[in-house]
């Protein structure tokens, strides 16, 4: 993912504070015990969210534990590992891998670095999660194929990854109609959000955006933003609320306030960021 899904902190209680602080470091242990320190660098608030989603739709409880933390060398509370952390910490590294060599493709050489580094930690994982690996291959071939085309259906582009988030939630849990409905929407409104937050940038390097081939080019994104407000906030809007709706019949058992607030709070909180402007989508620091 991409850096937008993230709880609302100044508005999280602290025992959810707390959870989420240990599901991400656990997910750093976890990627730094089954492959190179570089790989601790996959940890993300995103795929911690997924973490907690993917936990309390299994109803699977956790165990937590005190261990010491590799950048700071202090003793903190993370989520022991158990074979769904894992199977995260592959999809996490997965994620990463793909997207760099997309970036490379579109010409960020720079990203090259990191698709070099985590390479052999990429194959390990693949092995592991082969299903995963051949979904996340034929998704980014998809989207890359429609980026080469200039494919100018927005729903087309984003179903790539809406879809792929849909798809291998299926494979790591048992889903229902909800569950689909919800991740699926949840790829979506991230692959939109950045192309919100990517339309300036994108308009001036030359690269492919769908919001360009629907809207035109981006000289000022503030003024962008401000002309075409009302398609753009309907686009993302009309997403998020079919994400909501769907979250709102699910049955969550585990880390309630993490998901709710992140959701309910956090999500909203960014989209309306990126409507308003703001030259970079912020990140909450934890």
């Amino acid at each position: 993912m991409f850096g937008y899904v993230i709880p609302d902190k100044n508005n999280m209680y602290i025992k959810d504070y707390n959870v989420f602080t240990a599901f991400y470091c656990g997910l750093c242990k976890t990627l730094g015990k089954t492959g190179s320190e570089l790989s601790r660098l996959c940890a993300n608030y995103d795929m911690t969210f997924y973490s907690v989603l993917l936990h309390s739709i299994k109803g699977e409880e956790v165990k937590f534990e005190k261990k010491r933390c590799f950048y700071s060398n202090k003793k903190k509370v993370v989520v022991t590992a158990d074979e769904l952390s894992r199977k995260i910490a592959d999809l996490a590294v997965m994620y990463v891998y793909y997207n760099a060599e997309d970036d490379v493709q579109d010409g960020k050489k720079s990203r090259w670095f990191i698709k070099n580094g985590l390479s052999s930690r990429k194959r390990r994982a693949a092995r592991r999660l082969p299903e995963i690996d051949s979904m996340m291959k034929k998704q980014f071939s998809e989207l890359y194929k429609l980026e080469k085309e200039n494919c100018d259906s927005i729903d087309r582009v984003a179903d790539c990854f809406a879809s792929l988030m849909r798809d291998i939630t299926k494979q790591l849990v048992e889903t229902d109609y909800n569950i689909d409905t919800f991740t699926y929407n949840l790829g979506r409104i991230v692959y939109l959000m950045d192309a919100v937050d990517d339309v300036e940038k994108d308009s001036k390097e030359g690269r492919f955006n769908p919001l360009i081939l629907n809207y035109g080019k981006c000289d000022n994104k503030k003024e962008y933003l401000e002309k075409n407000s009302e398609e753009l906030r309907f686009l993302l809007y009309s997403t998020y609320n079919k994400m909501v709706g769907a979250y709102d019949e699910m049955n969550i058992v585990l880390a309630e306030g993490v998901l709710s607030n992140t959701i309910y709070l956090g999500i909203k909180m960014q989209m309306d960021r990126l409507l308003n402007g703001e030259e970079k989508c912020q990140l909450t620091r934890l």
